[in-house]
């Protein structure tokens, strides 16, 4: 029996159909990283992770950055609680693309600088039907994520924020219903007591008659009403009438303060001639004072003038006393002056003896 030889060709194309489908398969097959280091990643949280699975996706707004590689259960003596720490592996690229930073090759630099600007992870629903979870990264300021620490591994930690769901069961959680459900029976208990009390049916009567006696007054009320709003009505064309009054009276005051200003304008007409008066005043007055001076001209020419006025009343005196005596004078002339006759002594008196 005659055996064929192998041909190389078909063995080689062989092999090669075989790397290239080997090839295809490593890059087509999601969630594994065959040719860059995956980075490694931490994340705990409080509540139940009911539905998230070992290879559930890490997406950022959508788009899978990552996968889930561990879910565990950490338990704190100190505080007496319990966490979950969930395990992620985060695609190097993904990451250094959200930094804006391609061309670094260490996304270690990365994370910090997301995490700086709120980057924190919630638990979302893949399913509602299935009720599988995926954990879900985003900026988010407000509620801000919170650090829990201590894991021992080689990870980096993202903080963790609650759903509004979560918080919202959080909060209801933490109301005391039963607390709740008493106060509302005593508020009803004391309701019907309030009710069924004495006080509350005499306090309705006592409104009754109250009511009662508003509507009698309503009444007289609206029999007065006519002549109070006729007399109103009078009051108020009183007003009016003096209202115009006291806008004439303000308008002529106003023309009055007007004219006044105008007679007190400092360029006015009566202004300068004020000025001018003024001003000759005090020329006149100061005229005076030079005459009044006890060394001007005019106070010693009135001096000089009442010397000889008084002596020329003296003169006169004399010849009155003259002819008074002697009134022949006017006809023979005046007689020389007798000599005066000299005095005469007088002895001294004596001093009666004693």
């Amino acid at each position: 029996m005659k055996s064929r030889k192998a041909n190389p060709l078909f063995i080689g194309a062989f092999v090669v159909a075989g790397i290239a489908i080997l090839a295809t398969a490593l890059i087509v097959l999601p969630g594994r990283h065959w040719f860059n280091q995956p980075h490694r990643v931490v994340m705990f949280f409080s509540g139940s992770v009911y539905g998230l699975q070992k290879g559930a996706p890490v997406v950022f707004r959508g788009v899978r950055i990552g996968d889930v590689t561990d879910v565990t259960v950490h338990y704190d003596r100190e505080s007496d609680t319990f966490a979950i720490p969930v395990i992620a592996e985060l695609t190097a690229d993904a990451v250094r693309g959200l930094d804006g930073r391609a061309d670094n090759d260490d996304i270690a630099h990365a994370l910090p600088a997301l995490i700086e600007r709120g980057l924190s992870a919630q638990l979302g629903t893949q399913s509602l039907l299935t009720g599988q979870l995926y954990i879900d990264l985003d900026i988010r300021t407000k509620p801000k994520g919170k650090l829990r620490g201590g894991y021992t591994g080689e990870a980096t930690e993202i903080p963790t924020s609650p759903t509004a769901f979560q918080a919202l069961k959080t909060q209801l959680e933490s109301v005391d219903l039963k607390k709740i459900v008493d106060d509302l029976s005593q508020i009803a208990n004391s309701a019907r007591t309030l009710i069924a009390a004495p006080e509350l049916k005499q306090g309705l009567r006592d409104f009754a008659a109250t009511a009662g006696h508003a509507r009698q007054l309503a009444a007289q009320l609206e029999r007065r009403a006519g002549p109070l709003t006729r007399g109103a009505e009078s009051a108020m064309a009183s007003v009016d009438r003096m209202g115009d009054k006291v806008s004439t009276a303000a308008d002529k005051l106003g023309s009055g303060a007007d004219k006044a200003n105008e007679l007190l304008d400092p360029k006015g007409p009566v202004v300068r001639d004020l000025q001018r008066a003024i001003n000759e005043l005090a020329q006149a007055s100061t005229s005076l004072r030079d005459a009044a001076d006890t060394d001007g001209p005019l106070l010693q020419q009135t001096e000089r003038t009442m010397r000889e006025l008084s002596q020329a009343a003296r003169a006169l005196r004399g010849l009155a006393r003259s002819l008074d005596a002697q009134p022949q004078q006017l006809l023979l002339g005046r007689e020389p002056d007798m000599p005066a006759p000299a005095p005469v002594p007088v002895a001294p008196a004596k001093e009666p003896a004693r």
